[in-house]
């Protein structure tokens, strides 16, 4: 059964009864100016705990040089799946722990994806005799001297 004792009393009387104190502790931005050195050893101990938690794919992934532009970190990634698992709560644990780290509220991440050559693959004889004749011409003329066929 309810109780019947709040009946005939004011509903903001009731609210304050049952009302929780809650109070926010305020958020201290820090920016403190810090140098490349700096945070790269932030870097480094960050990934080496992504290493140690056995965690590789995140650790191949930021295991990597960056550059640093005022407090925007540039990395660049080897392709889209990588791309992604960084934009992910990855980032976020990154930012996150080098903020704390460098005490500075301002440092940003941001990722690109690094632009590979096409490179043909070399399969017969004749790729290979090309490959290694643009490496040194000299084969060719060796090849026409000799008179010799890369065909077997």
């Amino acid at each position: 059964m309810r109780s019947t004792s709040t009946i005939g009393k004011p509903l903001a009387q009731q609210e304050v009864a049952q009302e929780v104190v809650r109070v926010q502790e305020p958020v201290i931005q820090q920016d403190k100016v810090f140098s490349f050195d700096e945070l790269q050893t932030a870097w480094n101990r960050f990934t080496s705990d992504l290493q140690m938690e056995n965690r590789m794919t995140e650790y191949v992934i930021f295991n990597r040089k960056f550059t640093l532009k005022g407090t925007v970190i540039h990395l660049e990634v080897d392709n889209e799946i990588q791309l992604e698992k960084v934009s992910g709560t990855l980032r976020n644990e990154m930012i996150t722990y080098l903020r704390k780290s460098l005490q500075n509220s301002k440092v940003q991440l941001e990722t690109t994806v690094m632009e590979q050559e096409n490179q043909s693959l070399i399969y017969t004889q004749a790729d290979k005799f090309r490959f290694l004749a643009e490496k040194n011409p000299a084969l060719i003329e060796l090849k026409n001297v000799l008179g010799l066929d890369y065909d077997y």
